[in-house]
């Protein structure tokens, strides 16, 4: 029996869809999510869900952030909050959560203007 939900399937596929993010970013993303999921074993199919942390502290994440944008990496942090039973994995979530909303308002405050690679858009 699966305790906790499964990452790709029962927690992205609910925050990513065409309809929020460009074909062109969801492929990509969904390349990094496919390929994090081989690499980390966090699949709750015979692999270990608890390892979405170390996917989640990972530069892949980082990389998966650059590609989402802020709102939609909120969201799908968020998500795993809402899903997941794990403290270690809901404080982990809340971690970079506090973390992204720390960058955002040095952001606003400092006035500095962002550039997005054109690869992702």
């Amino acid at each position: 029996m699966v305790k906790e939900p499964d990452f790709l399937r029962h927690v992205v596929s609910k925050v990513l869809s065409p309809n929020i993010i460009d074909s062109k970013r969801l492929d990509e993303a969904r390349r990094i999510l496919g390929e994090a999921e081989v690499k980390y074993n966090f699949s709750s199919y015979g692999g270990d869900p608890k390892k979405i942390i170390d996917f989640l502290l990972s530069p892949d994440f980082t990389e998966l952030s650059l590609i989402l944008g802020m709102d939609i990496t909120k969201k799908l942090l968020n998500a795993i909050k809402d899903n997941y039973k794990d403290e270690d994995i809901i404080k982990t979530a809340e971690k970079i959560l506090k973390e992204i909303d720390g960058y955002l308002e040095d952001i606003n405050e400092s006035n500095i203007t962002l550039t997005v690679n054109k690869k992702y858009f």
